[in-house]
């Protein structure tokens, strides 16, 4: 944009010379339409390059985003894989379905998760089976939960953890889950 500016600047004053009887400096020569034309489109696709560089090292996070976009997003970190010897799980029963704690965490040792406690939840009426986790053990519980098909993971709370100790995984079953 300068670059044009500056041309024509030039031949306004190289005609306001002419036109004042004195000939053209030689710092201002002639300059072609074709030389505009390609100093214009020059500064076209340095700008264009220069916003589409914005663009990607800024984000766009608005507007929809196509097929392409998974291409220049983040790769995932993959998390080293749980081993279950290494998860404690206690059960707790929020049914009155009796031996319901006992037969999950029979099959939850079954899958090489360390057993733990076994108690009655304070809320006997769960309708859905819930796995909760300890700070910084929310993996742990998604592989629990995978092993035992109980899809709601959630922190854990004082209540389930008063009943449960020391677990890093807590599952509570519900009524789904009973026989």
């Amino acid at each position: 944009m300068l670059s044009a500016l500056h041309v024509s600047q030039a031949r306004d004053v190289r005609r306001l010379r002419e036109q004042a009887g004195r000939a053209p400096s030689p710092r201002y020569r002639r300059v072609g339409t074709r030389s505009v034309a390609v100093a214009l489109v020059g500064l076209l696709v340095l700008g264009g390059a220069a916003a589409y560089g914005v663009t990607q090292l800024i984000g766009d996070d608005g507007g929809e985003r196509s097929g392409n976009a998974r291409a220049n997003t983040k790769p995932k970190r993959k998390r080293a894989a749980v081993k279950p010897g290494n998860v404690t799980v206690a059960v707790l029963n929020g049914t009155t379905v009796p031996g319901l704690a006992a037969a999950l965490r029979d099959q939850i040792a079954a899958a090489g998760f360390k057993k733990d406690t076994i108690n009655d939840f304070s809320d006997q009426q769960l309708a859905e089976s819930v796995v909760q986790y300890a700070p910084g053990h929310q993996a742990e519980a998604k592989a629990v939960s995978r092993r035992v098909g109980i899809s709601q993971r959630e922190p854990v709370t004082a209540d389930s953890r008063a009943l449960a100790g020391d677990a890093t995984v807590i599952v509570i079953a519900g009524a789904d889950k009973a026989p």
